[in-house]
């Protein structure tokens, strides 16, 4: 019994010794194991492809959203330069991150740049993200013609008839600057008719911008002046009136015995158009107005006419916001020398409200001079929440 004893005490000791040089050998091996290397975040690709490639010498800026290809670290911040292409000395600079949206460089001093080509270089912890080169061009535009039409792709005019309320400035240039402003204004002495400004979109070409009083009103009788402002200076005015060319008083002439000679048929004459919500079965117009909800879905626009024969010709044009959205035509067929001509704009299935704009429309008929009506079709303006009350 005591043999076996000592043979346990033995073992156990010779175990708590093996796991003893056991725990020391592991102890003193070196680890050669290193810590694992952070990936360095690899740069993200930008594109500059809605980055204009020519801007007007009048430029003091140069504005657009890069777009990245890649997931963009949060922690990333990119610092952009503008210089001239080919030069290290840097114009101007700042930092920009997706989050920001729009890549907005302001020339140095706010100040246009003198015609030439830039670079402008993004850069990120020392890494080429992309860059854009662009041209500053010289002013070249020239505004070569500007005439006075009742539509847009109406012959020219001097003069406008009486009662006029809408009438368009067409204009046509060459040699611009895409992006070019310019302003539109018409006066009668001092005072403003309209106006209008925006750019002009590419190099060459005619444009038309409309005319009208806000309030829908005939424009007066009287001498007008418009002026076409570009980039700064004014490049062409036009003088022209409003008001029915006066009839002559005749002379008084010899007494010639007069000859037999058929009675001529009676001059058409049209009553100023109008714009309705109807026809009633008779053809006058029900709920005649300038001004529609944004609900219609089918506006009328005529005239009463006397003196009108079979065979008469008429046409129709609408125009919204000075665009063309439909033509028509007919020939008048009735007897009795009197009548309504009158057209009509619809809706389409799937979409059978009226677009919201400003209408013009022309009636043209055989033998008289272009009848004109506007009407203005209103936009449809959510209503705002009523706060809940207590009752």
């Amino acid at each position: 019994m005591g043999a076996q004893r000592r043979s346990r005490s033995v073992s156990l000791a010779v175990v708590v010794l093996v796991c003893g040089l056991l725990g020391l050998l592991v102890a003193c091996t070196p680890n050669t194991a290193s810590p694992p290397t952070p990936t360095p975040l690899s740069p993200p690709q930008v594109t500059f492809d809605a980055a204009p490639d020519t801007l007007c010498q009048a430029a003091t800026q140069i504005r657009f959203t890069p777009e990245t290809l890649d997931i963009w670290p949060i922690t990333v911040k990119a610092q952009w330069t503008l210089s001239r292409e080919g030069e290290s000395a840097v114009l101007s600079q700042g930092e920009w991150q997706p989050g920001m949206g729009e890549l907005f460089v302001a020339f140095p001093n706010g100040e246009a740049l003198s015609p030439g080509r830039y670079t402008l270089a993004l850069r990120a912890d020392g890494v080429s993200l992309g860059e854009h080169t662009f041209a500053i061009t010289e002013d070249t535009t020239a505004v070569t013609s500007m005439e006075l039409t009742l539509t847009p792709s109406g012959p020219a005019l001097t003069r406008l008839p009486g009662g006029t309320q809408h009438f368009y400035l067409r204009y046509t240039y060459q040699g611009a600057c895409p992006g070019a402003p310019y302003w539109i204004a018409v006066r009668r002495g001092d005072a403003l008719v309209c106006s209008h400004n925006a750019t002009l979109p590419q190099t060459d070409g005619t444009e038309s911008v409309a005319c009208y009083r806000k309030d829908g009103a005939p424009l007066e009788d009287g001498d007008y002046h418009a002026e076409l402002t570009l980039m700064g200076r004014t490049e062409h005015t036009l003088a022209f009136e409003v008001g029915d060319v006066p009839v002559p008083t005749p002379t008084a002439t010899a007494t010639i015995a007069p000859t037999a000679t058929p009675e001529p048929p009676p001059p058409l004459v049209c009553a100023p158009p109008f714009a309705a919500a109807g026809l009633s079965p008779g053809g006058e117009p029900f709920l005649p107005q300038q001004r529609f909800e944004w609900y219609s879905q089918v506006i009328y626009v005529g005239t009463q006419c006397e003196g009108l024969r079979p065979g008469t010709r008429w046409q129709s044009v609408w125009y919204r916001n000075g665009v063309n959205v439909r033509a028509a035509g007919g020939v008048w067929q009735e007897t009795g020398g009197a009548g309504v001509i009158w057209d009509s704009i619809t809706g389409i299935p799937g979409a059978p409200f009226l677009l919201p704009g400003e209408y013009t429309v022309v009636l043209t008929l055989d033998g008289s001079v272009p009848l004109t009506t506007t009407f203005r079709l209103i936009a449809y303006v959510k209503p705002e929440p009523q706060p809940e009350t207590d009752q």
